[in-house]
């Protein structure tokens, strides 16, 4: 008896008598999806796996047709329907934006607090998902480093400000013993 369990170790091969079943479905898929993407060029439709689908069963002797999942889980097949397809190779250039777009901008971000804000907004909407996430690490990165700044520059000014007590505290210390040394020798001369 051959059971999934845990405890069964054999590697599951495919049965050799089946080799030819799947073969044959496998090429039957092919030749499917072949016919059906000719036939859709030929009439200068859209490429797409749902019209692959629909197309499928009246070309099928069979009348069956072929799947979705078909498509996609037959290499062969799949990679000829994306060769031919318009719609999957748009989809595919918007899931890969160029690496021109995507590098970070040295300069630094100059933004107008009087801008024009439907713009800007109508601007990101057009942008898709991976520019608008660089365009935000962007803004992130610049933001931590102007808080990072800022931070320097109000330990700098505690530093200054706490030099310049220190300072004036001296100074008023010198103040007062300049004027106890004065009101002291005039006590000594008049003693004398």
């Amino acid at each position: 008896m051959n059971h999934d369990s845990p405890l069964n170790t054999e590697a599951k091969t495919p049965r050799p008598w089946l080799q030819a079943h799947y073969q044959a479905r496998r090429q039957r898929t092919v030749i499917l999806v072949k016919a059906a993407v000719d036939r859709l060029k030929r009439e200068k439709q859209a490429v797409t796996i749902e019209a692959i689908c629909r197309l499928s069963k009246d070309l099928d002797p069979q009348g069956k047709g072929i799947k979705k999942a078909g498509v996609l889980g037959n290499a062969e097949a799949h990679a000829y329907y994306q060769k031919h397809s318009a719609s999957y190779q748009i989809a595919q250039g918007r899931r890969r934006p160029s690496l021109r777009r995507l590098t970070t901008n040295t300069k630094p971000l100059r933004i107008d607090p009087s801008r024009d804000v439907n713009r800007v907004r109508r601007r990101y909407l057009q942008q898709n998902k991976a520019e608008l996430v660089e365009r935000l690490l962007t803004v992130e990165q610049a933001y931590a480093q102007t808080q990072q700044q800022l931070t320097i520059l109000q330990c700098e000014l505690i530093e200054i400000s706490q030099k310049l007590e220190e300072a004036d505290k001296q100074k008023q210390r010198g103040h007062k013993q300049n004027m106890e040394g004065q009101s002291n020798k005039g006590i000594s001369t008049e003693r004398k």
